[in-house]
């Protein structure tokens, strides 16, 4: 249901075509709520047979015709309605990662690989990851009506992601750094369940065995 309420927040910047609203939802909603564009047409469609958005078509000379949705009042109040809920923070928990972690003494030294990558893969990725929604956040704050007070809200987000990352980035460290202690532990030698004797060792022992035996 929040990808309804998603779009009905991007429409009260302005009116948009379903591609434009599209690319608009990729650079702004989708690090934390995913939709295809497909998902977000079947959407507009939906809303606006609630009467929550309306279309025009606009005719254009040399190009195909663009249809154009804006939110209504009753789109409106549907939003002002949602965005006083409480929410909670996700909606699923599931985590392949956390799942083979605590699993991990089953294969200790992949779980240090894993880690690793994963490690690596978040720091090589926060700059690049920064640079581009802090363009986006630039760029729409000088074209959205009031885009220096909704931006503040914008780049709340922003922050979030990155003390995520960061977050991330602590805690696969702190992994590492115990899981490479316990690895370069001397290895407990696996007990053994032969009692020997007080005078000889098991290969005299067996060798008297091997003697009554054989002669």
């Amino acid at each position: 249901m929040s990808l309804s309420f998603g779009i009905l927040g991007l429409l009260r910047y302005n009116d948009k075509t379903g591609y434009d609203l599209a690319n608009l939802y990729k650079d702004s909603l989708s690090s934390f709520w995913r939709a295809q564009h497909s998902q977000i047409h079947r959407e507009l469609n939906a809303m606006e047979e609630k009467g929550w958005v309306v279309s025009q078509v606009v005719i254009q000379e040399g190009k195909p015709n663009k249809r154009v949705f804006s939110i209504t009042d009753s789109g409106r109040e549907a939003f002002n309605e949602w965005i006083k809920e409480p929410a909670n923070l996700y909606q699923s928990h599931n985590s392949p990662l956390l799942m083979q972690v605590f699993f991990g003494s089953a294969a200790p030294e992949e779980i240090l690989r894993v880690l690793k990558n994963e490690r690596d893969a978040r720091i090589a990725a926060l700059p690049a990851h920064i640079k581009k929604h802090q363009e986006n956040i630039n760029s729409y704050k000088a074209t959205f009506k009031n885009g220096e007070s909704e931006s503040v809200y914008w780049q709340m987000i922003l922050d979030y992601g990155v003390a995520q990352a960061e977050m991330m980035i602590k805690w696969t460290q702190n992994c590492i750094d115990k899981l490479e202690g316990e690895l370069a532990k001397p290895k407990e030698r696996p007990q053994n369940n032969y009692k020997e004797h007080p005078q000889n060792n098991y290969k005299e022992e067996i060798y008297h065995v091997i003697k009554k035996v054989t002669f």
